[in-house]
């Protein structure tokens, strides 16, 4: 009995082991944490405003350094640089708490799609960083990052042709949860594909052209995505429930799924009629 036991717990070990992971999950120990993630969008904004109090404190340093020989070269030049850094340093940090409370708030952005998704991008992995100090792992970083940028996503998809939507769902979503997605999409003139990984998402968008992308996958592969097509293509994100681990009958927030859908109808419902 024990010995079947044992031989039981041993295949089973050994099928987690085996299962085909995406690229993104090669460092997957196989541990239960972040199975199900909801991390809150402030998250992604305290830990940019560490990175740039952390960028800001560097560029003090480095300054202080030169400053005395800047001094001996030409005390005027030394001063307006002095002031200048200042000025740089609390009009970013001004930037950043404007834009998080008006999105926090207001869930609207006033500075330009494009410019704000470069920040976003470029600011993304220092978060990460930041976040593994103090004990917030990569995915729930993605977590927040993803709902964050949906809603400069959305600022931009709100100028682009609706009609050209194109829905990418992972290999790894359950059965009933992909029938879900497909009955709540019905009778939309929509594209629905399944994709293995990041290559062949890339490669249907190549040949399809969208102008608009809703991803259903994990945090991973999604802001592995958003980086492949930003400035080009907008794309709306919802973070997939991994309950039996990564890349395994993963299932998905039907709100999250229904309020991308229901933006993307109300602006299709908005579009004029003779726009192409």
């Amino acid at each position: 009995m024990d010995d079947r036991m044992a031989g039981a717990d041993k295949a089973e070990r050994t099928k987690v082991r085996d299962r085909k992971l995406g690229d993104e999950w090669a460092d997957w120990k196989g541990d239960g944490r972040d199975q199900v993630i909801d991390e809150k969008i402030t998250t992604f904004f305290f830990l940019s405003a560490g990175v740039v109090l952390i960028f800001a404190a560097l560029l003090t340093i480095v300054w202080y350094l030169i400053k005395p020989r800047m001094e001996q070269f030409n005390p005027l030049i030394a001063g307006l640089a002095e002031r200048s850094l200042i000025f740089f340093i609390a009009v970013l940090l001004f930037l950043l708490a404007l834009e998080g409370a008006a999105v926090v708030k207001f869930g609207k952005s006033f500075l330009p799609y494009r410019l704000m998704e470069g920040i976003l991008l470029s600011v993304l992995p220092k978060t990460v960083w930041l976040g593994e100090k103090f004990g917030i792992s990569r995915d729930r970083v993605g977590n927040s990052f993803i709902k964050v940028h949906n809603y400069f996503a959305k600022s931009r998809a709100g100028t682009v042709d609706p009609e050209r939507l194109l829905i990418l769902l992972p290999r790894c979503l359950k059965k009933e949860a992909r029938d879900r997605v497909l009955g709540k999409v019905n009778g939309d003139a929509v594209k629905v594909l399944t994709v293995a990984g990041g290559e062949e998402a890339r490669e249907a968008i190549r040949e399809l052209r969208p102008t608009l992308i809703l991803a259903l996958a994990c945090e991973r592969d999604l802001m592995s995505g958003i980086k492949d097509v930003a400035g080009r293509v907008p794309v709306l994100a919802v973070a997939n429930k991994r309950p039996e681990g990564p890349c395994r009958n993963t299932d998905f927030s039907v709100d999250e799924l229904d309020g991308a859908m229901n933006f993307i109808r109300e602006r299709r419902d908005r579009k004029p009629s003779g726009r192409k």
